[in-house]
């Protein structure tokens, strides 16, 4: 009795305001506490493939009944718990969330898998509804053993409800999952989101059509009040489509009035977002749920404009960084452990492990069969099964309200939410499993320039980080044809920025013409890129399979990696990090682009070359078959050295390139010492004596040998080369003599390593004769398995024709653009 009067006393002094502060920094430090630990969890957790609502909700547990609520009491406070606390708190901005999240779902992304898309999200979706209907009568009487009179209208809404959460994907975490895949720009990336999007789009709608005509079930178990008339339900759907309708014939208006511009001012956003909450509001007065208002008008936001663009920008990084980690630590906060007390752990476990394994098993099974019948092969169906599994968005909507409505209880909700969390848990890790053992099955070996047919198809892929630079490098690869066949790839690396991470998927929709910009996030930029490399197509008639890649600098190396094993290429050329100024100087605009391309000349399979671009392709309107080039190949000796040889021998196949090779050798080579010559000596005196008797005897190259014997002699003669030649093809190791490149590197402001020795001198600025000249710096690739081939000089055969143990593969699987 004290204690209840203590507590009658605490609740009136709080009713008169006496602890209103207090309430407001209790309630401001659980949100801070949330906010901390899901960083913190989601630092831990991501490393193991798990997205952030896994953190947001780990976080919400901690600081509710579970862990802090048994040494913080809140209810002198006049709070329930620390749950209820924060959904009371973020309830207007709950409303923004799921605004968001409708807004996020662009329903013209399935235009372009449509009918695979659908037919995935159904199989998968099909089998989790039988099943869960079969199971859901025993999942029922699982958590509910002989507790009061039975209901059967209480046991149909439990199944209706369970076959919802078992069948649910979020798309927003899913999207998280595949980019980190790096499965953005393939076809199975793009099905899985599709196919997330139908699914979710049907889920909620669903959802939606339940909190309108759900049946709410009092302490004693008997419903009250009942199924709302048909009239009511009509009258709700019709003040809902009229709310809809009015936001987006606002939006419109708003477009209209600012047609031409880029974004809405701040004013207008907010006015916006005002007259969205409050259509929200005024549809509950009526009866039907704020929330999913929100989310309906979401949903049919018109996504061309600057206000759609707007809200998209602006709001992405709070609503993703702020608003989702409290909504969802809202709800684990509501989780009370201690509330399963009636089970023992291991009728705990059982029922967890059969809800996980029941969706898990509808899933995948479904999801594999449906693409089997698609023609999907069964590795990529089985990763479309594990990345449609994911949880996190309608399924935690409907465990909260099936609580709410009193058709579950507490137990009910842990199994549930816990069930959802190992789904998830489950989802990334296994897809990333299939896709790396998939990746390694078709992984392929790749052949070095020196070791590949003259004869044999080049595949080239060239890397370029907008359109500036695509020119120049389809210019290059055409240039590399000679006389075989040549497959040329172009990978558009695009940075992602941390707040526009979430909009991936509004990058691929279609343009309708407009003439404002109405492109989201990178979209401009994307279609630039495609708009040059098709004018190059159409003037060089070589075609060219572009592709996309979408992630941080930090990860990119992993994209041009993908990019090289999809296309089995033999050379990747990426372009200097570096960028002409109008005064012809050399100027770093992104310092991480350095750190990239030193990081693919440490990890790429294949050999890199990167083009230091001065006005290589400068008369473009000439076309390419005009842009006659003049190339020399420095030769110092060592593998890369012969790599720039070899891939210059090529372009001297091209009617419009003149190939020198210019040898570099100590002074003292020219006198004869009677020393026996190094394993590499050797291997470059045969290299050379081959180059010289199929290509320059026949008079396809020219040859030129020059003596020095120090870095200040080859400097000189580099210097007295320029002029006479349009690019420098050169090796990045300097395997020759070390006295011919000593003290060239003080002869440098700036070293740049990735250049090598050579490459580092002609690409600085203080080889002020370099102005117009542009650099290629290859870098071999160095397999344990290669071995230098012998040439045979006394048979005539082709140099290049070797027997070589490693294989040409066809593509098996492709990004798409």
């Amino acid at each position: 009795m004290a204690g209840d009067d203590d507590d009658a006393k605490c609740n009136d002094e709080v009713n008169d305001g006496t602890y209103f502060m207090a309430g407001v920094m209790a309630v401001t430090g659980l949100m801070a506490t949330v906010l901390a630990l899901s960083g913190v969890f989601h630092c831990m957790l991501r490393r193991l493939g798990q997205p952030s609502i896994i953190s947001h909700i780990l976080a919400g547990v901690v600081i509710g009944p579970t862990v802090l609520g048994r040494v913080v009491d809140l209810r002198r406070l006049g709070m329930k718990d620390a749950g209820s606390a924060l959904r009371d708190t973020i309830y207007f901005v709950r409303i923004v969330f799921m605004f968001f999240i409708g807004l996020e779902m662009d329903h013209r992304y399935l235009r372009h898998h449509l009918r695979r898309s659908l037919a995935l999200a159904c199989g998968g979706s099909g089998l989790c509804l039988l099943l869960a209907a079969l199971a859901g009568p025993f999942f029922y009487g699982l958590l509910h053993p002989a507790q009061g009179p039975f209901q059967p209208d209480k046991l149909y809404a439990s199944t209706a409800l369970f076959m919802l959460v078992l069948t649910t994907t979020a798309s927003p975490v899913l999207i998280r999952i595949v980019t980190e895949l790096k499965l953005t720009g393939s076809e199975a990336g793009q099905l899985a989101i599709g196919a997330a999007f139908a699914n979710d789009m049907a889920s909620l709608t669903v959802f939606s059509v339940m909190v309108v005509g759900t049946t709410s079930y009092g302490p004693d178990g008997q419903p009250t009040p009942a199924f709302p008339a048909a009239g009511i339900v009509m009258s709700m759907a019709l003040t809902v489509c009229l709310a809809v309708a009015l936001a987006a014939r606002a939006v419109m208006l708003l477009n209209r009035l600012k047609r031409g511009r880029r974004y809405i001012n701040k004013y207008e956003l907010c006015a916006v977002l005002v007259l969205i909450v409050g259509l929200s509001l005024l549809e509950q007065v009526f009866g039907y749920s704020a929330s999913m208002t929100a989310f309906l008008i979401g949903l049919a936001m018109p996504r061309d404009g600057p206000t759609a663009r707007t809200l998209v920008d602006r709001l992405t990084y709070p609503v993703h960084q702020l608003v989702m980690p409290l909504c969802f630590g809202a709800i684990g906060a509501r989780l009370d452990f201690a509330a399963a007390g009636s089970f023992t752990a291991a009728q705990f476990a059982v029922a967890v492990a059969f809800t996980t394994l029941l969706g898990a098993a509808g899933k995948v099974g479904g999801t594999v069969l449906a693409g089997r019948l698609l023609g999907i092969s069964a590795r990529e169906s089985l990763v479309l099964g594990f990345l449609l599994n994911v949880k996190g968005y309608c399924d935690i909507l409907a465990i909260n309200f099936g609580n709410e409505a009193g058709i579950w209880g507490e137990t009910a909700q842990v199994v549930l939410l816990l069930s959802s969390i190992l789904n998830t848990f489950m989802a990334g890790p296994a897809s990333a499993a299939i896709v790396r053992q998939q990746r390694r099955a078709s992984r392929y070996r790749s052949r070095c320039l020196q070791d590949l047919k003259v004869d044999h198809e080049l595949r080239v892929l060239v890397c370029v980080h907008g359109a500036g630079g695509v020119y120049s490098m389809l210019t290059l690869a055409e240039l590399s044809k000679g006389t075989a066949p040549l497959a040329v790839y172009l990978l558009h690396l695009v940075e992602l920025m941390a707040a526009r991470k979430y909009a991936i998927t509004h990058l691929y929709h279609d343009g309708d013409g407009d003439d404002d910009g109405d492109e989201w996030g990178y979209a401009r930029e994307i279609e630039q890129v495609a708009a040059t490399v098709n004018a190059f197509t159409y003037d060089a008639a070589v075609p060219v399979r572009q592709m996309t890649a979408i992630s941080s600098l930090g990860s990119m190396d992993a994209d041009v990696r993908n990019g090289i094993e999809d296309s089995r290429a033999s050379l990747v050329i990426v372009p200097f990090h570096k960028e002409q100024r109008y005064d012809g100087r050399m100027v770093c605009r992104r310092e991480g682009r350095r750190q990239l391309n030193q990081r693919i000349l440490q990890h790429a399979p294949c050999t890199v070359g990167i083009l230091v671009e001065r006005r290589l392709a400068g008369d473009v309107d000439k076309g390419v078959a005009e842009a006659m080039s003049h190339v020399v190949a420095v030769f110092l000796g060592g593998p890369d050295d012969r790599e720039a040889v070899a891939y210059a021998t090529r372009l001297a196949a091209h009617p419009s390139v003149s190939v020198t090779v210019a040898r570099f050798l100590p002074a003292r080579a020219g006198k004869e010492d009677g020393s026996e010559m190094a394993v590499g000596e050797e291997a470059d005196e045969e290299f050379m004596a081959d180059v010289c008797e199929r290509l320059v005897v026949p008079g396809q190259v020219e040859y030129m040998e020059r003596y020095v014997s120090n870095g200040a002699e080859t400097v000189n003669a580099l210097s007295g080369m320029v002029g006479t030649y349009s690019m420098f093809v050169v090796g990045k190791g300097g395997g020759g003599a070390a006295g011919m490149t000593s003290g060239m590197g003080g002869l440098l402001e700036e070293e740049c390593p990735e250049l090598g020795p050579v490459g580092e001198v002609l690409s600085s600025d203080d080889f002020t004769a370099c102005g117009t000249v542009s650099v290629l710096v290859l870098q071999q690739h160095h397999s344990q398995s290669h071995r230098m081939r012998r040439w045979n000089h006394d048979h005539n055969h082709h140099p290049l024709d070797c027997q070589c143990t490693h294989h040409h593969i066809d593509i098996v699987t492709s990004s798409s653009s």
